[in-house]
């Protein structure tokens, strides 16, 4: 079936446009309600459902008795979508460790094609010198694995790339949990993961593009077999519910 637009959805890309057209940009207002309502041709309540939905997006920020300015869009909404495919297992973790492997790689090669000036590793280091130091606590080993690769990110310089890595924060955090468990299940030490933390950044400093985006791939390919270790998970709902009683199945006597 094709979906129809409605009024709201014309005048959230009416307002998008308008942004656009007018070069608006963070914290600038947009017109007041009323005004938008009278150059679209619509009621006000048609302006306020679609400045709803731009807030929701992050596009627009409200607050009350101003009209609403335009912002900055996280990787917030863009996360939760996949948080939500994930839990409902039409994406699964695989999926995530593919994708990662191409924005990650792609970043380590950018950091190490930086200028000699330009390119320090000193924040990842210390970094990884803090994950060395967790030792077996694996909330901490983990949110330092996070922050490690943030780190690379940060340092390849490209804005879309770190955005979006930074909007699979969330479902990353769920995917090292699997990973640090598959590892622990398969019998390897964590040490493996700081080992393949510092082949990326001897190549990062050397200066070697491939050689930084071979060591990120090799450090992801582990990830896989640690998801391998992973149970399948198993949908619950109605479906998986205990029948009903029936005539071969007798109630349970009320006492």
């Amino acid at each position: 079936m094709v979906r129809r637009s409605t009024l709201a959805d014309e005048v959230v890309q009416e307002i998008i446009t308008r942004i656009e057209t007018l070069g608006l940009g963070p914290g600038d207002e947009i017109p007041p309600e009323g005004e938008l309502a009278r150059e679209f041709g619509v009621n006000r309540l048609v302006v306020r459902e679609a400045i709803r939905t731009l807030v929701a997006r992050e596009i627009l920020v409200s607050s009350q008795g101003r009209p609403s300015r335009v912002s900055v869009p996280s990787a917030r909404v863009f996360g939760q979508i996949l948080e939500f495919r994930l839990r409902q297992h039409s994406l699964g973790l695989h999926d995530l460790t593919q994708t990662r492997n191409v924005i990650e790689g792609e970043l380590a090669r950018l950091a190490a094609r930086r200028p000699d000036g330009e390119r320090d590793t000193t924040p990842a280091r210390d970094i990884l010198e803090r994950q060395r130091a967790a030792g077996q606590d694996r909330a901490r080993f983990i949110e330092l694995d996070i922050a490690f690769h943030a780190a690379i990110a940060e340092l390849a310089g490209n804005e879309l790339l770190r955005l979006l890595l930074e909007s699979l924060a969330d479902v990353l955090r769920a995917e090292r949990e699997a990973s640090y468990d598959g590892r622990v299940r398969r019998g390897e030490k964590h040490a493996l993961t700081l080992d393949a933390h510092a082949s990326i950044l001897d190549a990062i400093d050397r200066g070697d593009p491939d050689e930084a985006a071979t060591a990120m791939s090799r450090h992801l390919r582990e990830t896989v077999l640690d998801l391998a270790q992973q149970p399948t998970p198993t949908r619950t709902g109605p479906a998986d519910a205990a029948p009903p009683p029936t005539e071969e199945t007798p109630r349970e006597p009320i006492e």
